[in-house]
């Protein structure tokens, strides 16, 4: 039998995203990059914002993980190129993709803008970086946890829970963790944050909850949820999105842990405004104004399409 986290990265990681699976209406779920090109055009404002108050300094390494198929950075790098163009004598573009074929889609995507792919941080080092992702901490392997016990998965795809691992159950007496997903694997991901980039602003968007009780893991299949504790999971499996809503309870405490102070944490819709949404849609107005109906529209799904377990999370090194 598997441990849950070894078939949830067997089905997501070395099936589902490695074979470059879309998102939007031709995929099995949306997210807020399928809305259009409003919401990278806020994120490159609040980086903008972030430069004007000197929380972040030129020149600066600009950071992507877990791209898909690129548009969000294309987004962000036309705003820029519409609000500040002279920023890019000051800034070097990466995206960390380990998978070849989504490797190939963001070529194509970005194919008149200049990046470099990049596989591992492990084998990179960055002296002052600004990382991005959108839904990224949500596919990380995890446990499924159950007081004392963790879930396996045997060659029929059944899922069976026995006796878990003592440290992993100490790990997460310590978060307060008594049912629900546990990702031993997040803790791993921010260290190499931290060891491979000497100092740096992370900014992310997931949806969560401050405090798990019970199990969210769901299977999305063409915009449809499905529970995996009722299916059969060999119709789905590498072939659906599987997720999980993320602990912000377990990211709080690495973050303390690796002494990363967290620099907000809030409600997806209240960070756009924050980000300067309603000075953006002005300009457009006043600027383009023909396209102005149509980024309207966006703003109104980024404001309200999305529920209230969206989150806007950012955190920063110390050495800041």
């Amino acid at each position: 039998m598997l441990k849950f986290s070894e078939f949830f990265n067997q089905w997501l990681h070395q099936n589902y995203y490695k074979n470059a699976v879309l998102v939007g209406k031709k995929g099995d779920f949306y997210t807020t990059v399928s809305v259009g090109s409003l919401f990278g055009a806020l994120l490159a404002k609040h980086f903008l914002n972030l430069i004007d108050k000197n929380s972040i300094h030129l020149p600066i390494s600009i950071i992507e993980i877990g791209a898909n198929e690129g548009l969000l950075m294309k987004d962000f790098i036309s705003a820029l190129l519409i609000l500040r163009p002279c920023i890019f004598k000051h800034i070097e573009l990466f995206i960390l993709e380990p998978h070849e074929k989504l490797q190939i889609l963001q070529k194509n995507t970005l194919k008149d803008i200049e990046f470099k792919h990049i596989k591992t941080l492990q084998k990179n080092q960055f002296n002052n970086a600004f990382f991005f992702c959108n839904e990224l901490f949500d596919s990380f392997n995890c446990e499924l946890i159950d007081g004392n016990k963790m879930a396996f998965v045997d060659e029929n795809f059944h899922l069976h829970f026995a006796n878990a691992d003592k440290k992993l159950i100490e790990k997460c007496e310590k978060i307060g963790l008594a049912k629900g997903e546990f990702s031993p694997f997040l803790e791993d991901f921010l260290n190499t944050i931290k060891q491979s980039t000497e100092k740096f602003v992370f900014c992310t968007f997931d949806y969560g909850v401050k405090a798990a009780n019970s199990f969210s893991l769901r299977i999305y299949q063409n915009h449809q949820i499905y529970s995996p504790f009722e299916e059969n999971l060999k119709n789905f499996f590498g072939k659906s999105d599987m997720t999980y809503d993320v602990n912000f309870s377990h990211l709080f405490y690495i973050l303390k842990e690796l002494n990363l102070e967290l620099l907000e944490f809030k409600k997806q819709n209240l960070a756009f405004i924050e980000f300067g949404l309603e000075e953006l849609l002005n300009q457009i107005q006043k600027e383009n104004p023909q396209n102005y109906a149509y980024f309207l529209q966006q703003s109104k799904h980024l404001m309200f399409g999305f529920n209230d377990k969206f989150h806007f999370i950012e955190f920063k090194h110390c050495n800041y």
